[in-house]
């Protein structure tokens, strides 16, 4: 039997200003600052921003 990973793409997911919001609220409780500026990352990257 053969596997096939596929890659993760966060910013797929992004694709609503609700999923936006509710992704940065769980990265801002988790308190940690380099999740949230890789978060920061993924959302510009959503908007086309980056």
């Amino acid at each position: 039997m053969t596997q096939h990973l596929t890659t993760f793409d966060m910013e797929a997911l992004l694709d609503s200003d609700e999923a936006i919001s509710e992704y940065l609220s769980q990265v801002l409780a988790d308190g940690d600052s380099e999740e949230f500026l890789r978060a920061i990352g993924y959302v510009a990257k959503a908007r086309g921003m980056a």
